[in-house]
């Protein structure tokens, strides 16, 4: 009894340890905090670092697959008993095809492990991106509530003068319209906020009791900005995730092929027989064997290709980011000037519109100008919005390239410690795999 619950404490700790951590009061989204919650919670990023921890065992079974093996050989007589007549032992470690195989499978770690770090920044760059846009809503629904506000005022002023006969009653419904027409914008936008709110909940896991706060910021400029696309393609591309990953593909390859070449050498065994008539083990032998088939050279063949497809793809990928790095730098110097003419433009038609409506109150001018001109300075207000949203996103994408600002607070996978060289290094890694392991939680700064 006591035994079972023991275990049953056990288990609850480990439960505890693996629960994910309850939120007390609103949760605050600013970029810092958005970037925890998401490297922590996120499924997608938890199913990447699933496939690193897999790529990590396939490594350990590679080099399982060098340490040496025992066959017996048995002769079973009549009775219970047996004479053991033979002891083989497998030396997978002096095949060259294994430690091939293991280096193949040692890149592909490093690849997924890479993998698993573009994850992370893809997801953070499409959270930040949603985070920025809910902002970008937020101050738009801002705007359209405070017009609402002013229409509903003059729809207000407009009511009593309808209704004793001092104006036109069209007037008034004109008025009346055009305030309805502004509420109608702001629950559009409420409608928006609230799936994109939606959209981040999902996104960081959370509870649906839980608040959300948003914090208003903006994204801060780049130096990359002043620099040509050349110049920043120069800069980012060897040294770039996606770079390192096509490059421990390719070494991988390599290491298949020649794994390939050596795969005619297919066993080598020490053996020690025993006599029929008894007695102690003698004729220690070693032997090995070779198989030479019709599909060896077509193998070759098709590693070669496999390599030589892996290189177009990385030459594919530099053509890829220049691309994205022209278009983003491009873009990004049309959204700068786009935000500056939509402020002037707004900060003027604010002013035209509160001279106007002061001009209608002292009756020097009509109600149809005024709501025209509040219209125009709606638009205005729904321009700068947008063009400060495409600057932040923009700047957004120019981050992740250059792996700055919120994104360099996102850690790389280191797959395993440096050890000594030499075959002695090598081997007591075989013998001794614990020396340098380093555990999932290492790997990946979890």
């Amino acid at each position: 009894m006591r035994f079972l619950t023991l275990i049953f404490t056990a288990f609850l700790i480990t439960a505890t340890a693996f629960a994910a951590p309850k939120q007390q009061g609103p949760v605050v989204i600013n970029p810092k905090s958005l970037r925890t919650m998401l490297l922590s919670r996120n499924i997608d990023i938890a199913i990447a670092l699933n496939e690193v921890q897999q790529a990590k065992a396939q490594v350990a079974q590679a080099r399982g697959n060098l340490l040496p093996s025992v066959n017996l050989g048995t002769v079973i007589s009549s009775g219970p008993s047996f004479m053991l007549t033979s002891v083989s032992f497998l030396l997978p470690f002096l095949m060259p095809s294994k430690w091939m195989d293991l280096k193949e499978s040692s890149y592909l770690l490093k690849a997924q492990g890479t993998s698993y770090y573009l994850a992370q920044l893809n997801q953070f760059a499409s959270a930040y991106s949603v985070y920025l846009t809910v902002v970008g809503d937020m101050q738009l629904r801002g705007a359209l509530q405070k017009q609402y506000e002013n229409f509903k005022a003059i729809e207000e002023q407009l009511r009593l003068p309808a209704e004793v006969g001092i104006i036109r009653k069209e007037d008034y419904l004109q008025a009346q319209a055009q305030a309805q027409l502004a509420l109608v914008q702001v629950s559009q936008v409420d409608e928006l906020i609230k799936r994109e709110k939606a959209s981040v909940r999902q996104m960081l896991g959370l509870e649906l009791n839980q608040e959300i706060v948003f914090e208003a910021v903006h994204v801060p400029s780049s130096s990359a900005e002043s620099m040509s696309p050349q110049a920043l393609l120069d800069k980012v591309h060897e040294s770039s995730p996606e770079a390192v990953q096509m490059t421990a593909l390719i070494t991988a390859a390599q290491y298949n092929k020649w794994s390939k070449a050596f795969s005619f050498l297919s066993g080598s065994s020490l053996g020690v027989n025993r006599p029929s008539t008894g007695g102690a083990f003698s004729s220690v032998t070693q032997t090995g064997s070779v198989n030479l088939g019709f599909g060896y050279f077509p193998a070759l063949e098709i590693s070669n290709l496999n390599i030589e497809q892996l290189k177009l793809r990385k030459k594919e990928l530099r053509l890829d980011q220049a691309q994205l790095i022209e278009t983003t730098l491009g873009a990004l110097e049309e959204a700068q000037k786009q935000y500056t003419a939509a402020s002037q433009a707004e900060d003027n038609m604010r002013q035209v519109y509160n001279a106007e409506l002061m001009r209608y109150q002292v009756g020097i001018t009509d109600i149809l100008h005024v709501l025209e001109l509040g219209n125009s300075l709606t638009s205005a207000v729904v321009n700068k919005v947008k063009a400060a949203t495409a600057l932040d996103t923009l700047r957004i994408s120019l981050h992740r390239i250059m792996i700055s600002d919120q994104f360099a607070g996102v850690e790389t996978c280191e797959i395993e410690r440096r050890s000594s060289g030499g075959i002695r290094g090598k081997l007591g890694r075989i013998f001794n795999p614990d020396k340098d392991k380093v555990t999932l939680d290492q790997i990946c700064g979890q």
